[in-house]
């Protein structure tokens, strides 16, 4: 099993100062952020069309960092688009897969979105629509927890997703299996009043990588969700050292969390 251990986004202020120093122009955050991660999960592309500079820009100014990218909401929340919104997006994605740096689109779904057989049609359009592409699929709804739909999904050709959320939510959580071509993980946090705010105790990253391992031996790429306050950071640089990854400590971060113990 490869591993590869990132965040979902980057371009947060509130990270000034817990991850990134004080100082840092904002457009050198991720020049910053790939000296300590390979991997990185694009989320701005969901609220606005990435341009193609955007995308231009950020690999030349990240070296060998690789992207996953999430699909534009008309895609999965509002669910109305047209061939023209598809040729669009996939234009401004070419340069990650020119460069050979493009993980997967990531298709997230709300709770709203339940196991329907127009969702399933929804899905299989989808998947024709985006053929060429690696694509991950993440359901919140707890009536896709089916094996009849991880069998479709895989035959669609997705990646199901596996996540952590609050348990007591209305979210599925898991479902832990391996369905697609690589294992995609996301880890949401844990408290239901506030979402994203969440640091994992290292008992509960030891509980997730134990998880993450029975997967199976594909590549597998895990992104933290709980990005408020840089815990995001903080957690992914621990699951680094507990997949036994080479991990570099920002001087800002161990200042920030000096109370805390790293293993």
């Amino acid at each position: 099993m490869k591993v590869y251990v990132g965040c979902s986004g980057f371009s947060y202020e509130d990270w000034r100062g817990v991850f990134y120093p004080h100082n840092l122009k904002r457009e050198e955050f991720i020049v910053y952020y790939s000296k300590f991660f390979h991997v990185l999960e694009l989320n701005f592309s969901f609220y606005s069309f990435p341009s193609r500079g955007a995308i231009k820009s950020f690999l030349s100014r990240s070296k060998d960092l690789r992207f996953s990218v999430k699909a534009h909401r008309s895609f999965t929340h509002t669910r109305h688009y047209r061939s023209e919104d598809v040729k669009r997006f996939l234009y401004s994605l070419e340069p990650l897969l020119e460069e050979d740096r493009f993980i997967a689109l990531l298709f997230q779904f709300p709770e709203s979105f339940h196991l329907t057989q127009e969702s399933l049609e929804y899905l299989k359009k989808l998947s024709q629509d985006f053929a060429d592409m690696e694509k991950a699929v993440e359901v919140r709804s707890k009536s896709f927890k089916s094996w009849d739909f991880y069998r479709m999904v895989e035959e669609y050709g997705f990646s199901l997703v596996n996540s952590d959320a609050p348990k007591n939510s209305r979210f599925l959580v898991g479902p832990w299996v391996s369905v697609g071509s690589i294992n995609y993980v996301r880890l949401h946090g844990r408290d239901v009043q506030r979402p994203y705010d969440y640091l994992y105790s290292i008992d509960e990253l030891k509980r997730l990588r134990d998880k993450i391992k029975k997967l199976g031996d594909k590549d597998t790429y895990v992104f933290f969700n709980n990005t408020a306050k840089a815990q995001a950071v903080y957690n992914a640089l621990q699951m680094k050292m507990l997949f036994g990854l080479k991990v570099q400590i920002p001087k800002s971060m161990e200042n920030a969390y000096r109370e805390r113990e790293w293993e």
